[in-house]
């Protein structure tokens, strides 16, 4: 409380003295530099009055007051009296266990020393209920101990915490256009799920989540949409409803579309290029994307500073907006000078291979920008780069700046692996994806160090894989760009042994393809391969088949493909599709073995989701079939199986198709032999539940999944003997281990044919040594 002066009547009158008094906890200084009062100077009530608002501000004194004395010499004394606020002895939290003390008290932001500010108090105790709120606690009850604040000056708040909230049912109200399902699609909160859902209750969440459905009404043409929610909580203060509050409104339809500015370009073609069309429903996505298919427009043509804006005019008394297209056009400008910075292993001809719209002395392609940048961030050889255009606009010649950040491109990998397929796993990888074959060391140092055999963007990789079931070495060499063009060559060399049920299979051979790209989709690729194949150690159950080829056998294929390439990512698509098409000759270079192969594969990836930690849920669906037309039956070690982890979950590594006949019995075989016919398709949903990706990732480092598998394996083409199952599983991405992630899935076959082996749990583990 603030008190002016007597009944003195001193303004105009000097200050003779200024007096602070009831001081003793704060220093009379402190005071004195929030006073503007001055000696000598003559006396101004509206002075003194801010005075006393400065020193109110310090928030060190409960009464704040003026007084004046005055003089025989026709002067004045001024003296501020003070009440000082009681200083705070200890600052306390007791009753709290689901947060922690520390977490707390920095809420408060009061400590030992402070005054005791009733409302400073106050707003602490409002700020620890907010955070248990925040954390599901709503029934949380805060009090401050007024006794030990009154006799000691302790300040004690006393938690209740009560129940934790969980939230049991979601629901929409107002909603007609769209269904539940399809908004509870747009919402990050969830409802309690034992186990693997905590149902948090969260306001500022719930608030987020309201914000995003009005944004989907708002993409959708409803401009006028409003999203607000309730909660409800049970009389026992353990279970949560809510419901968000969905009021539509009207849809609102592109009436008109004017453009303005546009020179290059006729109005019509303008209009032709956006997405946006007159009659459509207007969406804010839908103009962004016209805005960018219009940059395109001019961007082709070398105009890379041309800046457009859609601005929307609402007509008064119907829901329909006309559009109006304000085009600046700017200059156009040539490409000059390309310079590349930090790649300092890296040629400069190997990264400017990913540079795409900006050839010098070429008009700019003002897409090719983005596109480069990504093709970097894509590639193997590099974390990212990014992309500068220099100069000044209106420039007729814009050199560009590229900078690339290089990563590790070389391993050692040494560990093990364990798999329902393959058995116990040894591994000892060398690989290096920047190799230069055309770079050997002319020192031992630069061997020792790494600097050799490295810059050329080509691949190599030294595999030795022993196992327990299954043993693999190989030599791997890929040139990607053969003499700087778009052809590729890819070749290595292999030996291979496996221990299966009936009979010992060992492979030595080799590759050679030679390829080229048709642009940044296509690809297509001859390749050659030859082996020599040992069948030894054969049971004496096993299928006639087995013993059919017996001892070693000469391989050779001459083989063709196409592939098409659109996913985001090499390691781990979430976006785009992947179609690959091959036909083989077998014996068309000689052997044992005459027949002709031909595969299909198809995988499609689809983002549903993406978190605030840049998660994403992503949708995959794959099918994959092939047929091996008769003229020489194919042998057992080249006909289609399925089963297992990594072809057919829920049932056993090669489970599925043809069984054999006994050669000791003539009855028929529990064994594989293998099918002519393949047919195999799926769909498979991966979403995280703990953990943020590593960069250039977008899965979490714990994982879920839900799958099915189908299909059949037969001897003739067709959709009998079809089988499939339904699982779920984990996934665990542990970025020093590789690529491949710990995998464990549940499978269970709702469709099987007699014979067939299941396999409920299969599994892929790494585990690293080093």
């Amino acid at each position: 409380m603030n008190s002016a002066a007597g009944q003195v009547d001193a303004a105009g009158r000097p200050i003779a003295e200024i007096e602070v008094v009831g001081l003793e906890q704060v220093a009379e200084q402190l005071v004195r530099n929030q006073i503007r009062s001055e000696v000598g100077e003559p006396y101004d009530p509206r002075t003194v009055e801010q005075d006393i608002v400065r020193i109110n501000h310090l928030g060190r004194f409960s009464t704040v007051r003026s007084q004046i004395e005055p003089t025989d010499e026709n002067t004045i004394v001024l003296r501020y009296v003070l009440e000082e606020h009681p200083l705070l002895q200890a600052v306390q939290v007791v009753g709290n266990r689901a947060l922690n003390d520390q977490e707390l008290l920095r809420l408060v932001r009061l400590q030992r020393g402070d005054p005791i500010d009733p409302f400073l108090i106050d707003r602490g105790r409002q700020r620890i209920m907010e955070e248990y709120e925040d954390a599901g606690y709503y029934a949380a009850e805060v009090e401050v101990d007024e006794e030990l604040l009154g006799e000691e000056r302790a300040l004690v708040f006393r938690v209740r915490e009560g129940p934790r909230v969980r939230l049991r049912r979601l629901g929409f109200e107002g909603n007609e256009a769209y269904p539940t399902r399809q908004l509870r699609n747009e919402i990050e909160t969830q409802t309690w799920l034992p186990i693997f859902r905590r149902g948090e209750l969260n306001r500022e969440q719930l608030d987020l989540d309201a914000s995003r459905v009005r944004e989907f009404y708002q993409q959708r043409g409803y401009l006028d949409a409003q999203v607000g929610r309730r909660i409800a909580i049970s009389p026992d203060q353990r279970d949560a409803r809510v419901h968000f509050l969905v009021e539509e409104g009207p849809r609102y339809i592109v009436e008109n579309i004017r453009v303005q500015g546009n020179e290059l370009f006729p109005d019509e073609q303008i209009v032709r290029n956006m997405t946006l069309e007159r009659g459509s429903v207007y969406s804010a996505e839908q103009a962004t994307q016209s805005r960018r298919a219009l940059e395109d427009l001019y961007g082709r043509l070398g105009f890379i500073e041309t800046d457009i804006a859609i601005t929307r005019l609402f007509h008064e008394d119907e829901p329909r907006v006309d559009l109006l297209v304000e085009i600046d056009e700017g200059l156009p400008a040539m490409v000059g000078r390309l310079t590349l910075r930090g790649n300092e292993v890296t040629k400069d001809n190997v990264a400017l291979r990913q540079v795409r719209g900006m050839r010098p002395g070429r008009p700019f392609d003002r897409s090719g920008v983005q596109e480069t940048e990504r093709r970097l961030r894509r590639s193997s050889l590099f974390a990212g780069g990014t992309v500068t255009v220099l100069g000044d606009p209106g420039d007729e010649m814009r050199d560009v700046l590229i900078e690339v950040q290089e990563q590790q491109t070389g391993s050692l990998n040494i560990g093990a692996g364990v798999s329902s397929d393959l058995g116990l796993i040894g591994a000892i990888d060398l690989t290096q994806r920047n190799f230069d074959i055309a770079n050997p060391p002319t020192t031992f140092d630069e061997f020792i160090s790494g600097r050799a055999f490295r810059g050329a963007g080509q691949y190599f990789q030294i595999s030795l894989q022993p196992g327990s079931q299954a043993s693999q070495y190989s030599v791997s060499f890929r040139e990607p760009y053969l003499m700087e063009s778009d052809f590729f060559l890819d070749t290595n060399v292999f030996y291979f042994s496996r221990r299966r049920i009936d009979y010992d299979e060992r492979r030595v051979g080799g590759s050679l393809g030679l390829g080229r790209r048709f642009g940044d989709i296509w690809s297509g690729s001859v390749r050659a391969r030859g082996q020599e194949v040992r069948i030894n150690d054969i049971e004496p159950d096993a299928p006639t088949a087995v013993f059919g080829v017996e001892g070693y056998s000469a391989l050779t294929a001459l083989g063709l493909s196409l592939d098409r390439d659109t996913t985001d990512s090499v390691f781990y698509p979430t976006s785009g599709s992947l179609i690959e098409l091959g036909v083989e000759r077998v014996g068309a270079l000689g052997g044992d073995f005459n027949f002709t192969r031909a595969t299909a594969s198809w995988r499609q990836f689809f983002t549903i989701d993406e978190d605030f930690f840049g998660r994403r849920s992503v949708l995959s669906v794959r099918a994959e079939t092939g047929y091996i037309f008769d003229e020489d039956r194919a042998p057992v070690f080249e006909t289609f199986y399925a089963g297992g982890h990594r072809t057919f979950r829920g049932f056993d590594f090669r489970g599925v198709g043809p069984r054999g006949i006994r050669a000791d019995t003539g009855d028929p075989s529990r064994r594989a032999v293998g099918g002519e016919f393949m047919f195999l398709t799926g769909a498979q949903y991966q979403f995280p539940l703990l953990g943020t990706p590593a960069p250039g990732e977008h899965i979490g480092t714990l994982s879920g999944v839900v799958f099915t598998d189908m299909g059949t394996v037969r001897d003739s083409p067709g959709f009998g003997e079809w089988r499939a199952s339904v699982g779920a599983g984990i996934r665990i991405m542990v970025p020093f281990v590789g690529q491949a992630p710990f995998a464990i899935d549940f499978a269970y076959p709702v469709m099987r044919e007699p014979g067939d082996q299941r396999q409920i749990i299969s599994f892929d583990i790494s585990l690293p040594l080093q």
